[in-house]
């Protein structure tokens, strides 16, 4: 089951598997006793799908701690490997086996750090410098144990900066020390295995390529950390990842680009190719890495070990009076990128947390305002529900003698006139119409049939005109809606998050519709093409043709 799902349970309520969301909050406020420390829980700063962190204080000295909370549903043996580095409890007011790590208290994420720095210009030569050699610092301790332990999900949102600076690399849940050498020996079946194990702990776009293609038989070990450490300086040098939406072409063919224009990270340019190597066995060792990352520093006569005071500087300075934007627990089995065809290379900051999702800032939201709930807006007998914080459903929007049992179509304009003014589109799936003027033109008539699944090349367009228009501006809304609000209202937005990869099953995306507004009742038919949208999305994506299918002349 995926973080995702996990959180998802979590609001399902008495008799969910989880259900730890809802107690959350509750933790705030009490005083919790590790080892010889005394500590009062403060605020949460963080949230994902089985963890929640806080910020603790010490009540004898005063000093700020984070302190984890894992809830775990594994078995036994999982709760060992927990018992070694973390306060057990063996079972939660949830019912759940539950988990306290405590750690040092940070100071933020380094890319919202690196984002309000990149407003005014782009990173030196030496922030990226310093940053980077601090990554591979860390990387180096962990490949340094015997067996090496491998990190499996390096990517700059895992990186945060401390109070004093520095660089502290974060979020060990799929860290392993298991290696895997594939021959031609392997049956279809362990590289299937192996598959689904890469599938759960990893990132699309920070795959190697000996994980895309097993049957290249490279070995899958921690040369995996060195790759994913190239994509990040590559990051941290261009704003765009090299190989923007984790296409596995690309990937498997260490397919990339550096900027031919440029001259400010030449220095890089080297570390970068010997980083995103296709053959693992190529790439630099972490310590090669580390060795070549000090003579530059010695030529720049810069000390990489130094605090950022670059980023700080532009951000509150040191300690915990600056500004500190609140953290997120980024789920590792959901991330994936959005397709489009038509997109051309964007900034850093204009890619979704955890992976290369774009544009669609508040799509996969963790944080507490979506995960937790976005109930349905009630105005009067208005009938409007936010599934995610930027797509809405209602029911037909009504006028004359009609509307006063349905939602009034001049009562809807005037709630998203004020809420969401100049931003908003409507998506009319019903075969009905109305005066599209009434919502200033930004109307798409789908004109779909009733209780009948849509044509996949219409179910496509509308998925691709909605994600054409969420990107234009990260304050735009989509307003989907059919008669009722129902049924295919839940085949677009289902298909839609499926589009954008937020998720992989149709059985997903219908439950969080269910969640978010009510259960659709949707037909077998229905849920088909959610099914086909996931497929279609799920490898190399795949434009529907429009043309009929002929059968050929009989001879």
């Amino acid at each position: 089951m995926s973080l995702f799902q996990s959180a998802l349970d979590f609001l399902a309520g008495p008799g969910s598997s989880g259900g730890a969301g809802r107690d959350q909050n509750d933790f705030v406020g009490q005083v919790v006793e590790l080892g010889d420390l005394k500590l009062r829980i403060r605020r949460v700063i963080a949230e994902g799908g089985f963890a929640f962190v806080y910020e603790a204080q010490d009540m004898t000295s005063g000093k700020d701690y984070a302190l984890k909370r894992l809830l775990s549903n594994e078995e036994e043996k999982s709760k060992k490997s927990y018992r070694k580095s973390a306060s057990c409890k063996e079972e939660s007011d949830t019912g759940q086996a539950e988990f306290l790590i405590l750690t040092e208290l940070c100071k933020g994420q380094l890319v919202d750090f690196i984002k309000r720095v990149e407003e005014r210009a782009p990173l030196s030569c030496d922030t990226v410098l310093k940053v980077f050699y601090q990554t591979c610092r860390g990387v180096q301790h962990m490949h340094k144990q015997k067996p090496p332990i491998i990190h499996r999900d390096l990517k700059i949102e895992n990186l945060l900066i401390s109070n004093q600076g520095t660089i502290k690399l974060c979020d060990f849940g799929s860290a392993t020390t298991v290696s895997h050498y594939p021959d031609y020996s392997w049956s279809a079946q362990k590289r299937s295995m192996v598959e689904d194990e890469i599938t759960r702990n990893t990132t699309p776009a920070y795959r190697t390529p000996e994980m895309i293609d097993l049957y290249s038989n490279f070995p899958i070990n921690e040369k995996q950390d060195i790759w994913a450490l190239g994509c990040i300086l590559y990051l941290l040098c261009f704003k765009q990842h090299p190989f923007e939406e984790g296409a596995k072409l690309q990937i498997v063919n260490g397919k990339y680009a550096i900027p031919q224009n440029d001259v400010k990270y030449t220095v890089y340019h080297n570390l970068i190719r010997s980083m995103l190597k296709v053959n693992p066995e190529e790439r630099l060792s972490i310590t090669e890495l580390v060795n070549q990352l000090q003579e530059i520093a010695a030529a720049r006569n810069v000390n990489p070990k130094s605090p950022i005071t670059e980023l700080l500087e532009q951000n509150g300075g040191f300690g915990n009076n600056g500004a500190q934007p609140p953290l997120q627990i980024h789920n590792v089995h959901n991330n994936a990128g959005i397709y489009d065809p038509d997109q051309s290379a964007s900034g850093l900051f204009d890619i979704l947390r955890g992976g290369t999702e774009r544009f669609l800032t508040n799509i996969k939201d963790t944080s507490s305002k979506v995960i937790q709930s976005v109930a349905s807006y009630a105005k009067g007998d208005l009938d409007i529900s936010y599934i995610t914080s930027r797509i809405a459903v209602m029911s037909f929007p009504a006028e004359g003698v009609e509307s006063a049992i349905k939602n009034n179509i001049e009562d809807v304009r005037l709630f998203l006139d004020s809420r969401h003014a100049g931003h908003y589109a409507v998506y009319n799936l019903s075969k009905r119409s109305y005066r599209p003027s009434r919502f200033h033109n930004r109307v798409s008539e789908c004109n779909w049939q009733v209780r009948r699944a849509p044509n996949l090349r219409s179910l496509y367009s509308v998925c691709k005109n909605m994600h054409l228009w969420l990107k234009q501006d990260q304050r735009n809304i989509c307003i989907v809606h059919c008669l009722d609000g129902r049924a295919a209202s839940a085949v677009a937005v289902c298909s839609f998050l499926c589009f954008c990869r937020l998720f992989t099953t149709a059985e997903a995306a219908v439950y969080m519709f269910s969640m978010k507004r009510c259960p659709p009742g949707i037909a077998p038919s229905h849920k088909r093409y959610i099914e086909y949208m996931c497929d279609m999305m799920a490898e190399e994506p795949i434009i529907p043709h429009s043309k009929p299918i002929r059968s050929a002349p009989s001879s």
